[in-house]
């Protein structure tokens, strides 16, 4: 991603932090670049957030260093310089999977999160983010009602996609009662994109922006996408889905889609199509709902 003049670090920033910048990095919420400190390659954050979000995230990543995942913790405290939240970190060697056999690429990603899982579900003592929730918590708003009923005359189509796909997520979810299940924390952004790595191995586990407490299936919104069966198929080789948990791929997926659709309604916002296009993806693994949207 090409970053602006305009984005870049101002002088206060460089010259409070004492580093220079080598390159910018991009990043879809949060910004990055590659900058030097000293002699010592290092990579610069700016927050997009809350202070709380981001000693959630800051924690999270504490806890999987201790454990000896290869995650990058901060190298200072965060600074508040200009209204914005920076914070540098370690750069973490390595480069992203190859993506020219996606079959390999998918099967490999899934066996890793599995193992990754194994680690995470370790941090109980970590609670949820800060205005996050689970999909159930989601699905039973009724405010996603309310946006769907004030919209229904302007924007007919993307509020019938977005209802019928709520009625039957809330439909999937009754049958499986996820208010009991514990959750553990996840990544939440699972992607090639956000894995490094070196020799074959992994070294660096990156952008922790989106972990947040939830069903462990939750990890599949946006590495499974509802179209990359595989990467399922090969984390339940590595660490068996119960019945239930597969009732819930369905509904965990949907409801970040429905929730953000419903929030545009809300709002009179447009995204690009993205999050339509989504929704009416259909995959085996849907079960019932892999038929055809009508």
């Amino acid at each position: 991603m090409v970053m602006s003049y305009q984005m870049a670090p101002s002088d206060d920033v460089l010259e409070t932090l004492r580093v220079r910048v080598a390159a910018p990095l991009g990043g879809r919420i949060n910004r990055h670049w590659l900058v030097d400190r000293g002699g010592e390659t290092l990579v610069l954050r700016r927050w997009d957030k809350p202070g709380d979000d981001i000693a959630y995230e800051l924690r999270v990543l504490a806890a999987l260093a201790a454990r000896g995942l290869p995650v990058a913790t901060a190298v200072d405290e965060p600074a508040e310089i200009g209204g914005k939240t920076w914070c540098l970190f370690p750069f973490l060697p390595g480069d992203p999977a190859s993506l020219k056999d996606r079959a390999t690429e998918l099967k490999a990603r899934g066996r890793l999160l599995a193992v990754f899982h194994a680690d995470l579900a370790q941090l109980d003592a970590i609670g949820q983010r800060p205005g996050w929730r689970r999909c159930e918590e989601i699905l039973e708003d009724s405010a996603l009602g309310r946006a769907l009923s004030e919209r229904e005359n302007d924007r007919p189509e993307e509020v019938r996609v977005l209802r019928w796909h709520l009625d039957r997520a809330r439909e999937r979810i009754a049958a499986v009662n996820p208010h009991i299940r514990q959750g553990m924390i996840v990544h939440g952004d699972f992607t090639p994109w956000n894995l490094r790595l070196m020799n074959g191995r992994l070294s660096g586990i990156l952008d922790f922006e989106l972990s947040h407490r939830d069903h462990r299936v939750g990890d599949f919104a946006l590495s499974w996408r509802g179209r990359y069966d595989a990467l399922v198929h090969a984390y339940a080789e590595v660490s068996p889905l119960e019945p239930e948990e597969w009732e819930l791929l369905t509904p965990v997926w949907w409801a970040g889609l429905i929730d953000s659709g419903c929030r545009h309604l809300a709002e009179g916002t447009h995204d690009d199509g993205w999050l339509i296009r989504c929704l009416l993806r259909r995959s085996p693994l849907m079960g019932p709902d892999a038929e055809e949207f009508q």
